[in-house]
């Protein structure tokens, strides 16, 4: 008995902690914080004066409701805070209107179709900067917003950019392969060409292929957050008219549809290049 007659009870050593961290959970259990993943290209080109489109897709693990919302922020280039420019919740939109997309920015999404995109009409230089979306689906609610960096670019006539690449190549598992993007231009090759190869895997449920790697000017920029860590390497020559990169040591989860972009201003290429690899077992590569 305790003091005073009341009925008590004594805690065993060591276990009042992991008794005080239970109650606490089961208090706070209702303030549960699930997956709601956010997905944007990383990079964004888009010609001085047309629309720029800014793709933002999500995927949530609980039903959309009416507490869903979306907001965009834009952080200029050099600024050290972004600033709220969009709002939309309850099919409706809010606009920042002493923002420099005043009149300029559209709703471009479906929340349905897990798609939170807006537009934004006659893009300046001064639109250049980061963009940040961030989705809310209670009780789900994005760790880390998608972030796009916006390039601005000086508008310029499309004339003959042509790539040719095989439609499919098959390549056995574990080996190299090499991914050919020859191309051919009506300009002279110059320090502004540049080739970018991004990936979509089979299956993916994004229309937003995944750019993994960067050729500019003599050197090549692979992305580190990729399938393709280490594993990727420049094998064209620009002189040659050559953009090809080669994988080392592909594996059955390379397997999508890897697209090559070649610019080399004024002439760009309108669509990139397709090309479906197909990794198989060692041993049975039809070619």
């Amino acid at each position: 008995m305790a003091a005073g007659g009341s009925a008590g009870w004594r805690v065993a050593p060591g276990r009042a902690p992991a008794l005080m961290l239970a109650a606490a959970a089961a208090a706070l259990g209702f303030l549960r914080v699930s997956a709601l993943d956010v997905k944007t290209p990383e990079e964004l080109f888009v010609e001085n004066g047309t629309e720029a489109r800014f793709p933002c897709t999500f995927s949530s693990s609980d039903e959309i409701s009416s507490a869903m919302s979306v907001s965009w922020s834009f952080q200029p280039e050099g600024a050290m805070t972004p600033i709220s420019f969009f709002y939309y919740s309850q099919g409706n939109t809010y606009h920042g209107k002493d923002t420099p997309f005043k009149n300029r920015i559209s709703w471009a999404g479906d929340l349905n179709k897990k798609d939170a995109s807006v537009s934004i009409a006659n893009v300046q230089f001064r639109d250049n900067g980061t963009y940040f979306c961030d989705v809310k689906n209670p009780p789900d609610i994005v760790v880390k917003p998608g972030e796009i960096r916006l390039r601005v670019v000086q508008r310029v006539r499309v004339s003959a950019v042509e790539e040719k690449t095989p439609e499919e190549l098959f390549v056995e598992n574990g080996t190299e392969a090499r991914l050919p993007c020859p191309f051919s231009s009506s300009e002279v090759i110059s320090s502004a060409t540049s080739v970018s190869w991004s990936f979509q895997p089979e299956g993916a449920m994004t229309p937003i292929p995944l750019q993994f790697f960067y050729y500019s000017q003599g050197n090549a920029y692979p992305r580190k957050d990729t399938p393709f860590k280490n594993r990727i390497s420049w094998a064209g020559d620009l002189n040659k008219k050559d953009a090809s990169v080669s994988i080392a040591n592909v594996q059955f989860r390379d397997n999508g549809t890897y697209f090559c972009d070649v610019k080399n201003p004024p002439d760009i290429v309108f669509i990139p290049i397709e090309i479906r690899l197909r990794v198989v077992q060692r041993g049975t590569s039809p070619h």
